[in-house]
C-alpha cells in the first residue's frame, strides 16, 4: 500500500518526498520518518543496479562533498543529516503537528492531488528525481 495523504502532502513536490510504501496508513511522524529512511535505501540500491552511482549524485544535486562509506546504509544515513533533508523531514513534522484527524483521507480541503496521481508519481520516483526536488528544499 502506498501511503499518501494530501493533508501531510499538499504539493507534488511534498508528495515526491514523503510518500511511502507501507502495509497500514501512519499514525505518528516518527513512523513516517522511518518509512522515508528505508524508502532512500530502495531508492539507493535501486539506483546502483541501474548503473548510476548514488554519491556522485547526492554531491551533485545537493551541493555537497560525500565523506562517509560506500554502502546503502551508510549513504542513506548520510543523506539523512544533509541540510535539505533536515527541512524536509521538519516540514513533514510541521504537518503531523497540524494533522486534523477529523477530515476524510480523501479531502482536499489543504489542496494535494488526487490519490490515482499520486500512485502513478509514486511509480516514477527515482533517486535523481527525489535528490532533484530534495536540493529545491533549500534553494
Amino acid at each position: 500500500m502506498i501511503f499518501f495523504n494530501p493533508q501531510l502532502m499538499p504539493s507534488r513536490a511534498e508528495a515526491t518526498l514523503y510518500m511511502v510504501s507501507n502495509p497500514v496508513p501512519f499514525t505518528r511522524f516518527e513512523d513516517h520518518e522511518a518509512a522515508i529512511y528505508l524508502q532512500l535505501h530502495e531508492l539507493i540500491e535501486r539506483s546502483m543496479q541501474e548503473g548510476e552511482n548514488p554519491i556522485s549524485l547526492i554531491e551533485e544535486y545537493l551541493g555537497t562533498v560525500y565523506t562517509e562509506g560506500k554502502t546503502v546504509d551508510e549513504i542513506a544515513a548520510f543523506l539523512m543529516q544533509q541540510d535539505a533533508m533536515i527541512l524536509a523531514l521538519w516540514t513533514l513534522q510541521e504537518s503531523w503537528n497540524n494533522f486534523d484527524e477529523t477530515l476524510p483521507e480523501t479531502s482536499l480541503i489543504h489542496g494535494g492531488m488526487e490519490k490515482k496521481a499520486a500512485i502513478q508519481l509514486y511509480a516514477e520516483i527515482t533517486l535523481r528525481t527525489y535528490l532533484e526536488i530534495l536540493s529545491r528544499q533549500v534553494a
